[in-house]
């Protein structure tokens, strides 16, 4: 069974956070500042990530004062992230944004990957695979597709074995619990 599903996780329906993004992005080839940036996003995503969501939550939700998210921000990120980027996250706050900011990660990644020719794969496995069989696989991916391949893996134990790979926003369900899914459907209805 093949499903569509968004793999860019942006969280709004009109593309606010892609029209940053590209901006954003516009500028870093601009300035030659384009994998900086991912570096300093990626640090920006994890912590807005760390403690369950904390201070992501607290930037969206409107009950902090600006001034304080900002100062909160500064107090962060000033001496960690390049001052334009920072600009960015002053603006998205100024604008009542601030819940853009976690989608701004995937969507920068995947304009990057589009201009260097890079497919994003998702490997989804009830274990973390050895680097030789992801190694395997992404080779694989790539001929099959003819484009490079960044493989990102994910861990899902309930999937007993097997993998599930996301390409281009279709999941390949090659799990075991998918199969054993199916098995059960057919007893039951035949």
């Amino acid at each position: 069974m093949i499903n569509q599903i968004s793999v860019t996780g942006l969280p709004d329906e009109h593309g606010l956070s892609k029209r940053y993004t590209h901006a954003l992005f516009a500028i870093a080839e601009e300035q030659g500042l384009t994998e900086e940036f991912l570096t300093q996003l990626t640090e920006i995503d994890a912590v807005l990530a760390a403690d369950n969501g904390c201070l992501s939550e607290l930037l969206s939700n409107g009950r902090m004062p600006l001034s304080k998210q900002k100062s909160l921000i500064e107090e962060i990120f000033a001496q960690r992230i390049h001052p334009l980027l920072l600009n960015l996250v002053y603006l998205l706050l100024d604008k009542g944004r601030g819940g853009y900011l976690p989608a701004v990660l995937p969507a920068y990644q995947q304009l990057l990957d589009e201009k260097a020719g890079v497919l994003p794969v998702i490997a989804i496995g009830p274990y973390a695979m050895p680097a030789e069989q992801a190694n395997s696989l992404t080779e694989a991916v790539a001929k099959l597709c003819g484009k490079q391949i960044r493989l990102q893996q994910k861990v899902e134990a309930d999937l007993i074995g097997g993998l599930k790979l996301i390409i281009d926003g279709t999941v390949y369900d090659g799990s075991l619990k998918r199969q054993l899914d199916i098995l059960e459907h057919r007893l039951k209805y035949s």
